[in-house]
């Protein structure tokens, strides 16, 4: 199993996420901190600020899955992360396949 690695900008490697924007992760992640951010999101506050992005990856209590498995590794046996569920990983989906 591979654990994620993190580029210099504290991103995972080969990532190419824009900064200020959500990195893109695969649409068979998933983890309970992604509903609390999804509401800290929407309810953004009149300056627009939000709340963190699960997607980012940071949080240091979150525990992901993949929905393909339903365990903590995804297809490849490697762990289900957002830093490491990423375009490049054999088994990554998007949202728009």
């Amino acid at each position: 199993m591979n654990l994620p690695t993190l580029n210099d900008n504290g991103g995972a490697d080969g990532a190419g996420d824009a900064p200020g924007t959500k990195p893109k992760v695969c649409c068979l992640l998933r983890t309970k901190t992604a509903f609390g951010s999804y509401m800290l999101e929407t309810d953004a506050d009149d300056d627009g600020a939000g709340g963190p992005s699960w997607q980012d990856g940071n949080s240091t209590t979150a525990v992901f899955w993949c929905l393909k498995t339903m365990d903590t590794c995804g297809p490849d046996d490697d762990f289900a992360h957002a830093k490491s569920c990423r375009p490049g990983r054999e088994c990554f989906r998007s949202d728009d396949e």
